[in-house]
């Protein structure tokens, strides 16, 4: 009995000795992960830090620009571990690319960064609108997180406003009429915005789908077949009158005007799909005569059009172009500088040769056509519904949609990679078109309460 005691005795010790190695192997082995986590732990700690720093650092770029754009450049500086870098590169003596750095090095000599890229454009001398009676007046000021609206005008029944021109508080609406005895014409006063009134109107024939005025006249786009692009004299507001009628040659079928662009003596009209070219150059110089000057075949319908100085930005309905550009320098000899974006396209809208805003689909799209060749997309943003109409001011573009829920809505573009939604509107219809001067913007809207004037 005492020799096997003997021997349990040795088989104890030993198994307690298996035991304690197998412990002091736990011990090293949770003491490893606990540093392993704790490293793991740190890293996440700084990288989460360095994101922190990066927007931070946008943050006060986008602050200095709006306060003195050109005091904006390159720089870097040490901040604890971190070395913080603000990298300018000039695209435009408008636009500026910023990328804000931040990098470090983690145990053991692990180098690390983060990058955060956004374009900003110098809001307060950006290029002028191309119409210099158009030009929009005061810069944006005041609370559009929450705006209001301070007007609103009754068309009267069986008329709905298509789109809308501001000058000097007088706006003038072109609109859709439910018999063809009805108006399709209107000037309002809105010198009081909180009591605009309707001016005087006029009956210009089927409907008009779009309007751009400067000085004594008013030219529209028209959906009388014979007669696609109309000049209204508005030189007397209390009596306007049609003082001309111009049917496009070489276009045949079912056309009609479907926007209008005014620029130096110039009207830029679009058309539907029909036979024959659905982009014309017009030269209005005597307005009582209009002369084409050239033309362009898109070979589908055409929305809208933006020019600023040798280019024409189209929105159209073709395929994989959404989006076209064209050199108009010599009208006679239009061409194509660049085109794409699938989806049908129904606004745009240009801030300067680099930065372009439109509407494909349901989504606003700011993109890079510095290079119309190799068009970019900076950033975007999904509205809900068809963009109509847009206008862009400094810091936020507004924009008018068929979003049954928002119809108005303001975006904010400061960092045009990254467009937000800031605020927004429901009305009892779709919106349509869309102005802004003074820091006051109208929406035209399709219903009998058809115009919205909406401040801060």
């Amino acid at each position: 009995m005492k020799e096997g005691s003997i021997g349990n005795r040795g088989q104890s010790a030993l198994e307690l000795l298996i035991a304690l190695t197998i412990l002091a192997l736990s011990i090293s082995t949770v003491i490893v992960v606990a540093f392993s986590n704790q490293s793991v732990s740190v890293d996440s700690a700084r990288n989460n830090q360095a994101v922190y720093l990066a927007r931070e650092n946008l943050e006060t770029v986008r602050g200095q620009a709006r306060q003195d754009f050109n005091s904006v450049t390159s720089n870097s500086s040490a901040n604890g571990p971190y070395l913080q870098e603000t990298i300018v590169q000039n695209i435009d003596p408008y636009t500026k690319k910023v990328t804000s750095r931040i990098s470090w090095t983690t145990e053991p000599l692990r180098p690390q960064k983060i990058e955060l890229v956004t374009i900003l454009t110098d809001w307060q001398n950006v290029m002028s609108p191309p119409d210099p009676a158009d030009s929009g007046g005061g810069g944006i000021s005041g609370d559009w997180k929450n705006p209001r609206t301070l007007g609103s005008v009754d068309l009267g029944p069986g008329n709905s406003a298509t789109d809308l021109d501001v000058i000097s508080k007088i706006v003038y609406i072109s609109a859709e009429a439910s018999a063809a005895a009805k108006p399709d014409f209107f000037i309002i006063d809105a010198t009081d915005g909180q009591n605009p009134f309707i001016v005087s109107s006029l009956n210009t024939g089927p409907s008009l789908n779009s309007v751009d005025a400067s000085g004594n006249y008013a030219y529209v786009a028209n959906k009388e077949t014979d007669a696609e692009l109309q000049v209204i004299n508005v030189s007397n507001v209390g009596s306007p009158s049609l003082a001309a009628s111009y049917g496009v040659p070489g276009v045949s079928g079912s056309s009609e005007g479907t926007a209008v662009f005014y620029s130096n003596s110039k009207v830029y009209l679009t058309m539907n799909k029909a036979d024959g070219p659905e982009f014309h150059v017009i030269d209005v110089s005597n307005p009582t005569s209009p002369s084409l000057l050239g033309s362009f075949e898109v070979d589908d319908n055409v929305n809208d059009v933006y020019v600023r100085g040798d280019r024409a930005y189209l929105a159209t309905d073709l395929g994989s172009a959404g989006l076209v550009i064209l050199d108009v320098s010599n009208p006679a000899s239009i061409t194509l500088l660049g085109q794409g974006y699938s989806g049908d396209t129904n606004s745009v809208a240009n801030i300067n040769d680099s930065l372009t805003v439109i509407g494909p689909a349901q989504d606003f799209y700011t993109i890079d056509t510095t290079n119309p060749a190799d068009i970019t997309t900076l950033g975007s943003l999904n509205v809900g519904d068809v963009m109509n109409d847009l206008y862009p001011r400094d810091y936020l573009a507004f924009i008018a949609t068929s979003n049954s829920n928002r119809e108005f809505q303001v975006i904010n573009i400061a960092s045009s990679t990254d467009p937000t939604l800031w605020s927004y509107f429901n009305f009892p219809q779709v919106a349509t078109g869309i102005d802004y001067e003074d820091n006051i913007v109208y929406v035209s809207v399709r219903s009998n309460d058809a115009l919205r004037i909406i401040v801060p």
